[in-house]
């Protein structure tokens, strides 16, 4: 099976789950003998580097990158209101990027070209005028979702007004987006039934996020017990945002009852507010070099998530490597937990903090917890599993 693999951002260095879910679906076709190209979208954001990627990965997988400059335009993004463009998805694209894919899809015949989110979908004329491959879409998140969740939070005013034109332009683009695929790949079933009401009526699977548990070692008692974290990237909207959240409703409940306890705040491009922050017992890290050594070092995990979509990589990691965590049900939402037995789940401001109170005091109940969370990984989350999964999908859909 031919594989041609179009990506937003290129899958090293592993910087973010979205990353990592590239990766991963990449590791999961070569491991199925596919013959993969991978041609990505690089980025100020996400740039470009061979010295970040593995020894013999880009021969592997005949790499190739296209620089675009998608850093917000304030000029383009309004024009884009009276031109009814999507300019979150639009500022993807480019005349460099849509010659590559036509040189590629001129030099050999594909069966599948996999599209990595929805931000790779203007190239679809281009892909559908040159091959007769079936075209799949691997969703990360529900776009348009994200952002009227941003929306409905906004305060009243300009910004308000704009975030939901842009949510209304997301949805439409998204339900066009879903008549012209052949195949979906959710990455969390909740969404492939979303999109079943948005219309799409083409063959869908979901494939979640996984890891190889064998790489995600337990700690055994190496974490610094009287420890609170987070860890993501903070340049997502929805990220910042439930920080902000957990920081001024939740924390200083925590603190009062347990002072001992510390709240790290760990993850890339942490804006200038929080490095600015001083609030007793929390400690702002940034970003970490190794996220798997950063994990183990702590204790309890937090997931404070009031808007976004997809599926929460690091809650995957962790549970991995047997940490307890406490999390919204939208930070939750795409992994099989079930609360009190594998997370616990909270919403209001009160219960959340109760959430770790309880973790931090009965240190047995949490290791339980750990442990139940480890065994559901392994059962449910081997990315070797889930690649045998992938690669029936792709099949039946040739057939």
């Amino acid at each position: 099976m031919r594989v041609l693999q179009l990506c937003h951002k290129p899958p090293y260095p592993e910087t973010d789950g979205g990353c990592l879910a590239i990766n991963q679906m990449s590791k999961a076709l070569l491991s199925q003998g596919c013959e993969l190209t991978i041609l990505s979208i690089a980025t100020p954001k996400h740039p470009f580097s061979a010295k970040d990627f593995p020894k013999g990965y880009i021969k592997e997988t005949n790499f190739k990158a296209v620089f675009i400059d998608t850093r917000l335009n304030v000029v383009d993004a309004f024009s884009n209101l009276v031109t009814q463009d999507t300019y979150h998805v639009s500022r993807f694209f480019s005349s460099d990027m849509d010659q590559a894919i036509d040189q590629l899809l001129a030099e050999k015949a594909y069966d599948i070209v996999l599209c990595e989110s929805i931000f790779v979908a203007p190239y679809l004329p281009s892909i559908r005028r040159l091959s007769k491959a079936k075209i799949v879409l691997r969703s990360h998140n529900l776009e348009f979702s994200i952002w009227h969740r941003l929306a409905k939070s906004h305060p009243q005013g300009l910004k308000k007004a704009y975030l939901k034109i842009l949510t209304r332009q997301l949805k439409d683009y998204e339900v066009k987006l879903l008549s012209e695929i052949d195949g979906l790949v959710a990455i969390n079933s909740d969404e492939l039934k979303h999109y079943r009401r948005l219309g799409f009526t083409g063959k869908g699977v979901t494939i979640p996020f996984g890891i190889e548990p064998e790489l995600y070692p337990p700690a055994n008692g190496q974490a610094e017990q009287n420890s609170v974290f987070h860890l993501g990237s903070m340049d997502w909207k929805p990220n910042e945002e439930g920080i902000d959240w957990f920081l001024h409703e939740v924390w200083p409940i925590v603190h009062s009852k347990n002072p001992k306890l510390t709240f790290y705040l760990a993850g890339r491009r942490m804006p200038k507010w929080l490095n600015l922050i001083e609030i007793k017992g929390v400690s702002i890290v940034g970003e970490v070099i190794d996220a798997k050594e950063f994990i183990a070092s702590k204790n309890i995990m937090i997931i404070p998530l009031m808007s976004g979509g997809g599926m929460r990589v690091k809650l995957i990691e962790a549970l991995a490597l047997e940490k307890p965590v406490v999390s919204t049900p939208l930070g939750a939402k795409g992994v099989a937990v079930t609360h009190d037995k594998t997370i616990k789940l909270a919403t209001k401001p009160r219960d959340f903090a109760e959430a770790i109170l309880a973790l931090a005091e009965d240190s047995e109940n949490a290791r339980r917890m750990a442990q139940e969370g480890r065994e559901l990984i392994v059962a449910k989350y081997d990315t070797r599993k889930l690649a045998v999964q992938l690669h029936s999908f792709l099949t039946k859909l040739l057939a």
